[in-house]
């Protein structure tokens, strides 16, 4: 499904571009190791996700009568915003490429996410159709297709783990980070069951999805965080009545 953008929103596309890449960090979620990216890089990443965003919602509103506000807000260095939108309780991330035939998902933003309580519960994958010789964006937007994240697991059907360092399947690129990776063609890309599955159920349970590292819950990391707090809270409580004790 291709979506158009107008020259209004296209405009304010390219605007908030601009105005987000300097204040976003050349590396995501703390993966240190990895090339930091260019702030033209940066606003580029910005304004194929953003358009995707615009694509979604125009989508959305077009064929559902859904209203998605869009977050246009710029934020610090260091700060995200929150999933990119939400159907009847269902946070989804908007995922965008102008190239290639895989969506890719960074174990390192699934940790992230789950360490902050945020996992998604699904991915819809666009692609921002691109002039590739003067490297400008043609105005739209095709839809893709859509998984869940339940699914974004090793083992899983169609999902491919991508180690840092193994070439994208079937191109000369190697990847800079270990990915979950799934064929465009084996997305869910019937939209009107896509979303009206949404629609008329709650979104899946994550406390059991598996941490990609460690294969630790959401549960568990719950557990260790409350664990971690009550031995600080213990060990300050000691260090208080020793100081008490030799102040008398």
């Amino acid at each position: 499904m291709r979506i158009f953008l107008s020259q209004e929103e296209l405009d304010k596309c390219w605007q908030f571009s601009l105005d987000s890449a300097g204040s976003q960090q050349g590396i995501e979620f703390g993966q240190s190791d990895t090339d930091v990216r260019k702030t033209s890089e940066i606003a580029r990443d910005n304004l194929i996700g953003k358009m995707a965003e615009v694509a979604i919602s125009k989508m959305l509103k077009e064929q559902f009568n859904l209203e998605i506000p869009l977050d246009f807000e710029v934020y610090s260095r260091g700060k995200w915003d929150d999933n990119d939108v939400e159907i009847n309780g269902w946070h989804i991330d908007v995922k965008s490429t102008r190239i290639g035939h895989w969506l890719l998902i960074e174990w390192n933003k699934l940790n992230f996410r789950q360490k902050q309580g945020e996992l998604p519960h699904a991915f819809f994958m666009c692609k921002t159709d691109w002039d590739m010789k003067v490297d400008v964006p043609k105005g739209s937007v095709d839809l893709v297709g859509c998984i869940s994240t339940t699914k974004l697991k090793a083992g899983m059907p169609h999902v491919r783990v991508l180690r840092k360092g193994d070439c994208i399947p079937g191109t000369h690129t190697r990847l800079q980070a270990d990915n979950f990776g799934v064929e465009f063609n084996d997305l869910q890309k019937d939209w009107k069951v896509i979303i009206e599955y949404m629609l008329h159920n709650s979104p899946p349970d994550l406390s059991e999805y598996p941490n990609p590292y460690t294969g630790k819950t959401q549960q568990q990391y719950v557990k260790q965080v409350s664990i971690e707090q009550e031995e600080k809270g213990f060990i300050a409580c000691i260090i208080e009545k020793i100081k008490s004790f030799f102040q008398r």
